[in-house]
């Protein structure tokens, strides 16, 4: 007659703890590398705090509660890590490259630069209807004929200008040049801005936007490609107007995106990120479809305009070095690695039983498939769960805000939604092995292995959003 199924499963629980009492070493090592590892990364965290609020001196937050007029270029000048309750505000700009001016040493061999020594900004065009578009790239740029000064107390003057900036040279909102269909001699812009408790003048000089019409987009695409792979000759931007008239807008902007990660030094965006140039720039692409705009709005004639009179960042708060979270700063491998180290215990487990035949025995008694895979995940995501208990208690008593800020309940969802995947996993992975020294290093190659190629190979092209879905 055989055995009750409360029967079997209290026989398998005795022999897995059996199991697990003869691996009584490997068992205490499980359990104490997340104390180890919660203890270190904790310790480390109070020393650098302590450390920090020792050798911080008190920041002067004053510059948050200055009040700046609203149609003022400019702002508060305040430290990164005092709170800005009122960002300040910029003139868009239009972003060109180096190759556009000769004081960063750009212009191709023998190019036709104006007498400012300034080389011009290319702009490429097309579209069904020429006649139209040819009117629209006449349009595109306002014409100035005299030099200007604009005050601080009026950003709004500065709309009617097209500024330019060069990636990777000011580094700032600030505009290098302004744009011309024909630059005349000793045409300049000066603008005033308000930076701090000063007000700084800024001049810069014309350049000339030159706008080429092309016969099709084939041919702008070669041209940009061309343009980007000899730096010397590069465009700022593509214009393609499709089937636009007097009474349909149609647009497609062309751009070079690769400036946003400093990808202009001509590395990978992955392999730029691994080397810490991962801080996004601003690509300045709604001055360019502002331009477009104006264009056609002038065509259609009344006066209409769309006025673009600046840009400004989101408010901040402010940010306190004397909780440097060092647990955030580490990232997500050492969670990964603490959370996969049991796979090795249950792969062992299962092909512990096949290299002994416990598993042939227990079939002989009568013990069928379903119970025996059902008690033995049900006994491993038992142990699972109070594996994960004791790294989240540890965690919790030595401050990691990862713990403390999430919902203990969602994280338990998560933990044995992950758990239960891992056990099938182990399972399916027990069926390629028949030692149990082969199945362990292989259990722990592939945590570290995973871990380690998942963080820093897959993970920037995961987040790189220039590679498609």
């Amino acid at each position: 007659m055989g055995s009750s199924s409360l029967q079997q499963t209290n026989a398998l629980f005795r022999k897995n703890l059996v199991i697990q009492r003869r691996a009584c070493k490997t068992n205490c090592c499980l359990i104490l590398f997340p104390l180890i590892l919660c203890a270190g990364i904790g310790g480390l965290q109070i020393a650098i705090n302590r450390a920090v609020k020792r050798d911080t001196t008190p920041l002067n937050c004053s510059c948050s509660n200055a009040v700046v007029p609203a149609n003022t270029t400019g702002g508060p000048a305040c430290s990164d890590d005092c709170p800005q309750p009122r960002a300040s505000k910029w003139p868009p700009v239009v972003q060109i490259p180096p190759s556009s001016t000769s004081q960063f040493g750009g212009g191709p061999p023998g190019a036709s630069c104006g007498s400012l020594g300034l080389c011009a900004a290319k702009f490429l065009v097309t579209g069904t209807n020429q006649s139209f578009v040819g009117s629209a790239m006449d349009n595109m740029i306002p014409v100035h004929d005299a030099s200007v000064n604009v005050s601080a107390d009026d950003i709004s003057a500065l709309a009617d200008f097209v500024l330019a900036s060069y990636p990777g040279y000011s580094g700032s909102s600030l505009a290098d040049s302004f744009l011309q269909n024909k630059c005349t001699p000793n045409l300049t812009l000066s603008y005033s801005f308000v930076h701090g408790n000063e007000i700084e003048t800024r001049d810069v000089d014309c350049t000339e936007g030159l706008m080429l019409w092309r016969d099709s987009s084939w041919l702008i695409s070669d041209d940009l490609y061309s343009g980007y792979t000899n730096r010397s000759n590069e465009i700022a931007a593509a214009y393609d107007f499709l089937s636009s008239d007097q009474g349909n807008f149609n647009l497609i902007i062309s751009y070079n995106s690769t400036y946003e990660f400093d990808a202009y030094n001509g590395l990978p965006i992955p392999v730029f990120q691994f080397f810490g140039g991962n801080i996004p720039r601003l690509l300045q692409v709604p001055r360019l479809t502002n331009m477009a705009s104006n264009a056609y709005l002038r065509l259609i004639g009344n006066g209409l305009k769309i006025s673009f009179d600046f840009v400004k960042e989101m408010p901040r708060a402010g940010r306190s070095w004397g909780t440097f979270d060092l647990t955030s700063m580490i990232g997500p491998l050492p969670y990964v690695l603490t959370i996969q180290l049991l796979f090795p215990v249950i792969l062992t487990n299962i092909v512990y039983e096949k290299q002994k035949k416990l598993r042939i025995m227990m079939k002989m008694h009568g013990l069928g498939d379903l119970p025996y895979w059902t008690i033995s995940y049900c006994y491993f995501i038992l142990l699972s769960m109070l594996y994960l208990l004791s790294f989240m208690v540890f965690g919790t008593v030595f401050g990691f805000t990862f713990f403390r800020l999430n919902s203990y309940g969602v994280q338990f969802v998560f933990y044995l939604a992950y758990m239960s995947l891992q056990i099938s996993f182990a399972f399916l992975m027990a069926t390629c092995f028949s030692n149990v020294r082969t199945a362990a290093v292989t259990g722990y190659f592939y945590v570290f292995g995973s871990g380690l190629i998942a963080d820093y190979f897959f993970k920037p092209y995961i987040e790189d959003i220039f590679i498609s879905n």
